[in-house]
């Protein structure tokens, strides 16, 4: 068992506290800055996409960034353009705000397809605890970038400084992590194994499974992130505080429970149960958006959220048998799922506009939630992807 690390995991747990909030705190501003900036239904829809459309674009080059950089030196230049995006998409107003968007989108986008790779790496031992532990991680980051955006605004001077607090754990994480690359020698796989291995991981149908499972439930996070406080303001009639306060309710409310799943699924040999019980959850709750109980439904919705989450990234680092077939299976997982997940965000607007309720939109992730419940169900079944190389 190899020594544990720990400024590596505390390098990691900073990373992934960075990964969701500078895309998080903007559907709770959008009414600010819809008034401040002057920008229409469509720019706000870029502004809420873009990122989640970055996600996947640029999870498909990720190995070959890995391949000639290495996976710890990656991270670094990641964790500092994060940095530099967040302080610099202030200027220079929607064109600014849009491409320094951009920017912080494709960098998370090849730090979320590296972290399982660098896990796997760092912690062999650990892998289902240190995925359990920076999966909660980014639940936390999200849900408080959510409900403290619109109070950050109003205490501290408008929406630049609610979105440019989040530099100070960049930084941090910069520095931290910097610790990790000096001397650092990446794992060297030699092109014609990656080419195999990759091949494997595309050929399996496992992988298929565990990208629809983490492409649906990708959506439907992403979809209520960007639109579930203007779906309360227009239906439920509460005000942008309010209607943030539930949507931070809904990313945190399953955090604990789901620490404590995910902390326990080595103790699963097939997570198909955990995988279709915590689906049903978020099912119950999508049900439930369009009732006089939209508190219960965000509940609801985060108990499953936030379980489905790290049971899709533990499935991706557990059923993969090498570093090279993890950063494969994520990049497929992640790059067609955020991209599903982009879809069906800016699908969910334009439905509401076109349909002139939420009724619709709504209806489409009830039904999406049940094809996740199979998808969930059928990829945790206790099968491996074979390495062909050995």
């Amino acid at each position: 068992m190899k020594k544990f690390n720990f400024l590596a995991l505390l390098g990691i747990l900073l990373t992934t506290l960075i990964l969701r909030p500078p895309v998080a705190s903007i559907g709770p501003l959008v009414v600010e800055l819809r008034e401040k900036l002057g920008l229409d239904s469509l720019q706000i829809g870029a502004l809420t996409s873009i990122p989640v459309f970055c996600f996947g674009l640029g999870a498909f080059a990720s190995p070959a960034i890995v391949r000639r950089f290495g996976i710890d030196k990656t991270l670094l230049v990641l964790q500092g353009l994060i940095a530099l995006a967040i302080v610099g998409r202030l200027w220079f107003g929607f064109g600014g705000l849009l491409i320094g968007t951009t920017v912080i989108g494709l960098s998370i986008a090849v730090a979320n397809v590296i972290l399982p790779s660098i896990v796997r790496a760092r912690f062999p031992d650990r892998v289902g605890v240190v995925t359990a532990t920076y999966s909660m991680t980014l639940a936390v980051g999200a849900s408080f970038a959510a409900s403290t955006a619109v109070p950050f605004s109003s205490a501290l001077g408008g929406w630049q400084i609610s979105l440019v607090v989040w530099v100070i754990p960049a930084i941090a994480a910069f520095f931290v992590w910097s610790t990790q690359t000096r001397g650092a020698a990446h794992e060297s796989i030699p092109a014609e194994h990656h080419q195999i291995e990759a091949s494997s991981v595309r050929k399996s149908p496992i992988t298929w499974w565990i990208v629809a499972f983490f492409g649906i439930q990708s959506l439907g996070f992403y979809a209520l992130l960007a639109w579930l406080p203007s779906l309360l303001i227009e239906h439920d009639k509460l005000t942008p505080a309010a209607a943030g306060g539930i949507l931070g309710v809904t990313t945190i409310a399953g955090v604990p429970f789901g620490l404590l799943l995910a902390s326990n699924l080595r103790r699963f040999k097939s997570l198909s149960l955990p995988a279709a019980l915590s689906s049903s959850l978020t099912l119950i709750g999508m049900s439930l958006l369009l009732t006089p109980w939209p508190l219960l439904a965000g509940i609801l919705i985060g108990l499953g959220q936030a379980s489905t989450f790290p049971l899709s990234l533990n499935m991706i680092s557990t059923r993969a048998t090498t570093v090279a077939q993890t950063t494969e299976l994520s990049t497929l997982s992640q790059g067609y799922g955020y991209l599903a997940a982009a879809i069906g965000t800016f699908l969910f607007g334009w439905l509401r506009d076109a349909s002139g309720s939420w009724t619709i939109p709504v209806l489409l992730l009830i039904l999406l939630s049940a094809v996740q419940l199979v998808a969930g169900f059928v990829a945790g079944r206790n099968k491996k992807i074979e390495n062909p190389v050995t």
